[in-house]
């Protein structure tokens, strides 16, 4: 029990500073605000590469780049784009809630693709370039998995995204009608641009020159060909200006990192607190624990998910629930509940909060569930099944590893015990006296030695004897009269 009390006082004292909120960006419950390079009066050059649109944290930074851009007034912002596509909403909504309201100019340089959703934002910005021999296009709307989507539904997303789009693009200066023919498919019609003919059922596409060509004295689409960003900044007249990359802070690419193993954390932090537990004391794998769980919510945290303080004490109400169920309030009830809590915490945690607050304001909550939680629920499985795997492995053969026997069992053990020079002998059959209530969890006291137990029958009350049915790092044992 005295372990137990360890273990939660040293998760509180753990995890509650990991959530220290910054004075200037309560929202963010970092640990502090990483020193960043101002943006006044520079060129920032954001770089979309092939997989950033299929991540969640890409947009998470992605939104606070512009935001930076913006209040700190930089002198442009160059969106340097070389990706296939990605998520549709969470692009129309970076445009629809940002890019397309910046004050600050926008460029698009297209580097050596942008299809899809990168073509989406390329429509957002004030000016497009493209390097040579670069394509652009092909941005229609398909499934996550990639399958053919029902025609209604399909035509309520077209719908949809038409007119999300239809007056930034117009804002910018662009041609509705490409990007029009670029997403919706005509299965009637051909369409033609310049040299460029669509043929029915097709999508357009556009190299460089093609997108460049001259119609009715203006471009098609882009403004020019330009092989590096200099190049583009030449030909939009900014010159002097000190151009910056956006980068992640250090907390940000660490935090990705931490959101992305957090199936291992779990892992790691329900095997070790589940051998802290068997041990006296406190001591390695209580800080294993520890620092598993709370990297756990920290990162999640930063990286922009639910974790938080609402889900830590969640979590951690759900440990003093199970705690008391094994040493104190036997009932199982307590148990359930805590263990109930414990994985809802971890599973929400783990839950995309831009994703929360769109289901949340569009009214569509129950609707957006299944898409919201199935991701964190794959990912709290797998966390799951290697903690699982990791109780078996120390169950089986901890015992019988002379470094980690050294951290546990010899603790048990009283000072010049013989058993201390016979840590391996079986103890199967073996009878002795609970030292302990035993509810179901606590001690024996088997040939001079004493050990953790678990009773099979329920309550043993202190100084009935016992017979061991098996061993371990935890015995299993029952009556010797047999009574219940």
């Amino acid at each position: 029990m005295k372990s137990a009390l360890r273990f939660l006082a040293a998760l509180l004292l753990v995890l509650l500073p990991a959530f220290a909120e910054d004075g200037e960006t309560p929202e963010r419950k970092l640990i502090g605000k990483s020193e960043e390079e101002s943006y006044t009066d520079k060129v920032v050059v954001l770089s979309i590469g092939q997989k950033d649109l299929m991540n969640n944290q890409a947009f998470k930074f992605f939104q606070r780049t512009l935001e930076r851009a913006e209040n700190e007034k930089a002198r442009a912002l160059v969106l340097k784009i070389d990706t296939p596509g990605g998520f549709a909403f969470n692009t129309r909504d970076l445009i629809f809630d940002q890019l397309g309201k910046l004050e600050v100019p926008t460029i698009a340089w297209v580097e050596r693709e942008a299809l899809s959703a990168g073509a989406i934002i390329a429509f957002a910005t004030d000016r497009i370039y493209m390097a040579p021999g670069t394509i652009i296009g092909a941005a229609g709307l398909v499934s996550g998995t990639g399958q053919e989507i029902d025609p209604v539904m399909r035509a309520k997303l077209e719908s949809v995204f038409d007119a999300s789009l239809r007056g930034i693009v117009k804002k910018k200066g662009h041609r509705i009608d490409v990007l029009r023919a670029m997403m919706f498919i005509d299965d009637e019609n051909e369409r033609t641009f310049g040299s460029v003919t669509v043929p029915k059922d097709e999508l357009l596409s556009l190299t460089a020159q093609e997108a460049t060509q001259q119609i009715d004295g203006a471009p098609l689409l882009a403004a020019g060909i330009a092989d590096s960003v200099d190049k583009v900044l030449e030909a939009e007249g900014i010159t002097g200006a000190e151009v910056v990359p956006a980068k992640p802070t250090g907390f940000e690419a660490i935090a990705w990192w931490i959101a992305a193993l957090s199936p291992l954390l779990i892992a790691v932090g329900i095997g070790a607190a589940w051998i802290e537990l068997k041990a006296p004391g406190f001591g390695v794998f209580g800080f294993i624990s520890l620092g598993a769980f709370a990297i756990f919510f920290f990162g999640n945290s930063v990286a922009g998910n639910l974790a938080g303080y609402e889900l830590m004490a969640v979590f951690l109400l759900g440990v003093v629930l199970i705690i008391l169920e094994l040493f104190v309030l036997p009932s199982g009830i307590a148990g359930i509940i805590g263990v109930l809590m414990v994985l809802g915490s971890l599973w929400f945690a783990m839950a995309d909060k831009i994703e929360f607050d769109r289901a949340r304001e569009s009214g569509e909550m129950i609707s957006s569930l299944d898409d919201l939680l199935l991701r964190p629920a794959m990912m709290l499985g797998l966390g799951l099944a290697g903690g699982m795997l990791a109780l078996f492995v120390f169950a089986r053969y901890l015992p019988n590893i002379p470094l980690l026997r050294s951290l546990i069992v010899k603790k048990e053990l009283p000072s010049g015990s013989p058993a201390e020079q016979d840590l391996g002998r079986s103890l199967i059959g073996a009878t002795g006296k609970a030292v302990t209530d035993l509810r179901p969890s606590g001690t024996i006291l088997v040939e001079g030695i004493q050990h953790d137990a678990i009773s099979r029958q329920g309550l043993i009350p202190k100084g009935e004897s016992v017979r061991v049915l098996e061993d371990g790092m935890t015995y299993v044992v029952e009556r010797v009269d047999g009574r219940p």
